[in-house]
């Protein structure tokens, strides 16, 4: 697993960059430091890692001390330029002015520590190490030759001020860093490496205490600039001194990655883990109902290093704070929404396994709409069959803001009765005898929807069967006649399949209480007329009626009478 650099406490030992051959162990030497790069950690070297000039001499410079000693302006200067290139060897230095020269063995003192054919010192650093550097402006002192005063320049890689290790020169640049406090916090050693690859005649042992330069020029002085004396008091040394160590500090990321413990050196490891992209996109449903879920969605993200862990989802209420409310693989989640709230609003991130964070994508701010939906009671479901009556069906309606409600009650998709509710009070849904008598066979559905004043709706939903296998029906006021009734022609139409049984019975003493019934079912799908065999009556006047009953039997398609026509005489 992985930690920020932040993480790590002041004068921890980090390992970044390579020179000689072996990676350059730094320190930790204070975090966002002012006038630096904002959420950043600075490092100093650990030791004294090269020995080499401040600048070379420059022959053709009309100032004498700087042809014969060399430039002390550190913007100009060889060591700045070979400290932040990349370029292989030989080919790092350009000319930074017209009388500039590279520190060739004839342009340093004695010789000693030329480095005009190395390559330049960002040249052993991989590309992550290089991307990692973080452009930095710094404040140099200047010389009175230059002006005096200071001036910045904005470098990768860069020697300290005399201010920033706490000493007092001639200028204030900057200021001081956390880890130095005293002379003994300023003394640096030479690495056994930096010994090894020294030419000058009287090196220090390896890991013994040395000189190391600073950016700043000591003010009266063309040629000399600030240093570090062995002993962590200040000194100063002509620029052309190819003795003198180099100590150099940079900033990195405070979010960058390193490893959670050290390793056999005692140094932190940097991880070079890019992060996550952005999701790609993050979608609120338009509609935001106070004291409801909704369901917010966002698009997936990529990792070039290919181990993408997850998303971190925020909600932000009215003007409060962003909260995370989700952790986790998935794109989906479900959130509850604060009633009484004005706005609600999301972003989200995505994380690798190694702690490293996508930027966020974030949602527009959604208005809460704080009106509940009524409530109808019960729940969905399935009335049952029904084979003789139409099913019923009791609920309440109520509405937690107290609006006026009204419902819609609809059978297949169309309404049947419309009305405005009292609010807890039980009602009945049913159908009237018509509206049984026309349905089919067959599954049918019931809806309830109710509205509030404000358009908020809930609709509940019931299924049931009509499962009616006979029908039977009586008039039950017979139609008149003057005289008794001796023939009759009566006519049925509807769909009688095989299967199903139709019966059709006539009478002409309908008035009487036990009516003489004939069958004429045969005569009545034919349209034939039909002579009344009965001849007496009970009831004082005499009456035709007319009984009919199906039964839907073994049929396998619809039964049903559509219509029942006819006449007397």
């Amino acid at each position: 697993m992985a930690q920020k650099l932040s993480n790590l406490a002041n004068k921890s030992k980090v390992k970044f960059g390579t020179i000689h051959g072996k990676p350059i162990v730094w320190l930790v030497a204070d975090k966002n430091h002012a006038g630096y790069p904002s959420n950043s950690v600075t490092l100093v070297t650990n030791q004294i890692i090269k020995m080499l000039c401040f600048d070379a001499k420059e022959s053709a410079n009309s100032n004498s001390d700087r042809r014969s000693y060399g430039n002390n302006r550190y913007i100009y200067s060889n060591l700045r330029q070979w400290l932040n290139s990349a370029a292989a060897a030989g080919a790092w230095y350009t000319a930074q002015h017209s009388a500039d020269a590279a520190p060739t063995s004839g342009n340093v003192w004695n010789g000693y520590n030329a480095y005009d054919g190395l390559a330049g010192f960002l040249n052993a650093f991989t590309a992550d190490e290089r991307a990692a550097l973080l452009d930095s402006t710094i404040t140099v002192g200047k010389s009175s030759t230059d002006g005096g005063g200071t001036e910045t320049c904005t470098d990768k890689i860069f020697t300290l001020s005399c201010t920033e290790v706490g000493l007092s020169g001639d200028h204030t640049c900057g200021s001081k860093l956390a880890i130095f406090s005293d002379n003994s916090s300023r003394i640096a050693t030479v690495t056994a490496e930096c010994v090894a690859n020294s030419n000058y005649n009287s090196n220090p042992s390896a890991n013994a205490a040395w000189y190391y330069w600073l950016r700043d020029a000591y003010a009266g002085s063309a040629r000399i600039a600030r240093c570090v004396s062995s002993d962590g008091t200040l000194d100063w040394y002509n620029a052309y001194s190819g003795c003198y160590g180099l100590r150099p500090a940079c900033n990195l990321s405070s979010d960058l990655l390193v490893s959670d413990s050290t390793d056999s050196d005692g140094c932190y490891t940097v991880i070079y883990n890019q992060a996550p992209t952005a999701p790609s996109t993050i979608t609120v449903p338009s509609e935001v109902i106070g004291g409801e879920n909704i369901t917010v969605t966002w698009g997936a993200s990529t990792d070039s290093d290919g181990n993408l862990a997850g998303y971190i989802l925020e909600k932000k209420v009215d003007s409060g704070t962003w909260t995370q409310i989700y952790k986790g693989s998935a794109r989906t989640y479900s959130v509850a929404v604060t009633y009484g709230s004005t706005s609600i609003q999301f972003r989200v991130k995505a994380y690798d396994t190694a702690g490293a964070e996508s930027a966020y994508t974030t949602s527009a701010s959604r208005t809460v709409i704080n009106n509940r939906a009524p409530v109808i009671s019960g729940s969905d479901g399935d009335l049952g069959s029904f084979s003789s009556a139409a099913p019923t069906h009791e609920y309440v309606v109520t509405d937690a803001d107290g609006h006026q409600v009204d419902v819609v009650e609809s059978l297949d998709g169309v309404a049947i009765k419309s009305y405005t509710v009292t609010l807890g009070q039980t009602n009945t849904l049913s159908l009237t005898s018509g509206q049984w008598l026309k349905l089919t066979n067959g599954q049918h559905t019931l809806t309830i929807k109710a509205t509030d004043a404000k358009d908020a709706s809930v609709v509940r939903t019931l299924t049931f069967t009509k499962a009616v296998t006979s029908v039977e029906f009586v008039q039950t006021v017979a139609m008149t006649a003057d005289a008794m009734p001796t023939k009759a022609l009566v006519n049925i139409q509807g769909n009688f399949p095989a299967g199903c049984t139709l019966q059709v019975w006539i009478c002409n003493n309908g008035n009487d209480a036990s009516p003489t019934w004939e069958d004429i079912t045969t005569k009545a799908l034919n349209s034939q007329k039909h002579f009344f065999t009965n001849t007496t009556k009970t009831a004082s006047d005499w009456g035709v009626k007319v009984k009919v009953k199906l039964l839907h039997g073994s049929a396998t398609e619809t039964c049903y009478i559509q219509s029942i026509g006819g006449n007397f005489a």
